[in-house]
């Protein structure tokens, strides 16, 4: 009868546990939410991000999608663009999608400033194109960049579909002639610079004037410090130049994509599984990576596992890279199918998506886009995007994070509390919470907040806790050092006088 009780007793339990798990993961989160703790294992998390809707093709009045590579979206006018690649033509819709709003463009026309006779191309349609990006200047005037890979050209066109530029390939020296042209994605800056990512060029991407002139590479990747690579360092100090000049080169691995800031700052990332040297940088004008200096470079992005064969490592394959007007970061791994949303520190914030056939998964992840606080992901083989919003909990966590980030550190400890209360795994917000902490003076609860969360917190509250408890005690430890100090100067002077005496006494007996 006992055993009927407690079986009964478990199956009740396991019931309620299987419903929860339910309630949890709903149909439209296939994923499980998860982080990563301070050793780095993955935790069970609440999701930031869920699925609000799937749009495909016929939906926004395209008929239909294929293989489309590309998606950009422009805040100045709510436009999304959308590569569609195998069909050879540029979608425009917006953020309803619409079919009474969009656009289809697959022929342009040569304009008054850029006639055909200025062409080396001479192309008005496109040839598989792979990237797209859209800039205005301050006098409203719009141009769309494609990066058209098989005409060979990245071509810059206005809104009556005329082309003003083209970037073909660079008659220069420093451009080797035996490389190929195709490019894959482009970038424009404000001051109408273009920087054009040619995958089989590792020298970084290929930069341009707004007048189509040939600036050089800019942003190229370190090269991976393999054992052969160090290697190769020691014999050249050995080896005679023809010995060097024989030697195999070793070279970086070419940039994957790239993003532009509110602030000019140029991002990259380099789809790689068997490196982890620069898969995300951040650039300043002169092309050194900002995340060097601040040691984010030694940052592990994406999963943190990784596996093993062969003498390489396999892990992530950080395909697109994307920055919201907070700053905030968005990573897109092809090999997993997932978004990874970091700070503009890069401190982990959510990770969703994955592989698979279900609402929310994908198959082959081709671009990330953030607009307006949803998140849009392009998945090539679906042919279709898929719209993340972002939850009551994500929204919380971004509360916080502002107002940390405007220095209002009393403000961001209701936010950070808020979220520790919904998910006690929740990293981030010991560290903010030791951060408020740490700013209100209240130094010892900070150390418990940072204790196993952050090293260089800890640090700085330690520091502060050690010069607050001097601080406090100092009267009465200086209190104690001058009577110990006194105390051993009148032992030591008794001390002198009872062996004067002793002597005196011994010497007398003599």
């Amino acid at each position: 009868m006992r055993f009927i009780k407690k079986l009964t007793a478990f199956i009740c339990v396991a019931a309620v546990a299987a419903s929860s798990l339910v309630v949890n993961a709903s149909a439209d989160e296939p994923y499980i939410g998860y982080n990563y703790d301070w050793w780095g294992d993955p935790i069970p998390s609440q999701n930031g991000f869920v699925v609000e809707d799937v749009i495909s093709g016929a939906e926004m009045g395209a008929v239909t999608l294929a293989e489309p590579n590309d998606l950009f979206v422009h805040n100045e006018t709510g436009k999304f663009y959308i590569v569609d690649t195998k069909n050879n033509r540029l979608v425009i819709t917006d953020e309803s999608f619409n079919p009474d709003n969009i656009k289809i463009i697959d022929t342009l026309t040569y304009s008054d400033i850029f006639t055909e006779a200025d062409s080396k191309i001479k192309k008005t349609t496109f040839n598989v194109p792979m990237g797209v990006y859209v800039r205005t200047d301050k006098d409203g005037h719009t141009l769309i960049y494609v990066a058209d890979s098989a005409n060979e050209r990245v071509v810059a066109f206005n809104e009556d579909l005329e082309i003003e530029m083209e970037y073909v390939r660079p008659s220069s020296d420093v451009y080797d002639a035996q490389v190929t042209y195709n490019p894959n994605k482009v970038i424009v800056d404000s001051a109408f610079n273009v920087y054009v990512v040619v995958p089989s060029i590792t020298q970084g991407t290929v930069q341009f004037s707004a007048d189509g002139t040939f600036n050089g590479y800019y942003g190229a990747n370190r090269v991976n410090a393999t054992a052969e690579v160090i290697a190769q360092q020691f014999w050249k100090l050995i080896y005679t130049r023809e010995q060097i000049i024989a030697m195999r080169r070793n070279v970086s691995i070419e940039i994957s994509n790239v993003d532009i800031d509110e602030e000019g700052f140029i991002y990259t990332v380099t789809e790689t599984r068997t490196s982890d040297t620069d898969i995300l940088k951040k650039l300043n004008p002169a092309g050194t990576n900002i995340f060097t200096n601040l040691g984010y470079d030694q940052y592990t992005y994406g999963d943190y596992a990784t596996r093993y064969y062969k003498g390489k490592n396999y892990a992530n394959a950080i395909c697109d890279v994307d920055i919201d007007e907070e700053g905030n970061i968005y990573l897109l791994d092809f090999a997993t199918g997932r978004v990874f949303q970091y700070t503009n520190e890069c401190d982990l914030l959510f990770i969703f998506g994955g592989k698979g056939t279900q609402k929310g998964t994908f198959t082959s992840v081709s671009a990330v886009e953030s607009y307006k606080g949803k998140v849009y992901v392009l998945d090539s083989r679906k042919n279709s995007i898929t719209i993340f919003g972002q939850t009551e909990f994500g929204g919380i966590v971004q509360n916080a994070i502002y107002l940390f980030n405007e220095g209002l550190y009393d403000e961001a400890k209701g936010p950070w509390e808020e979220v520790l209360r919904r998910d006690a795994n929740y990293w981030l917000a010991y560290i903010g919470l030791g951060n408020a902490y740490l700013n209100q003076g209240d130094y010892a609860t900070a150390l418990d907040y940072f204790y196993r969360n952050s090293r260089a917190g800890y640090n700085r509250a330690f520091k502060s806790y050690r010069i607050e408890v001097i601080r406090a005690n100092f009267t009465w430890v200086m209190t104690v050092v001058l009577v110990l100090v006194l105390a051993l100067i009148i032992i030591s002077y008794v001390r002198k006088s009872m062996a004067k005496k002793k002597g005196k006494k011994t010497g007398g007996t003599n």
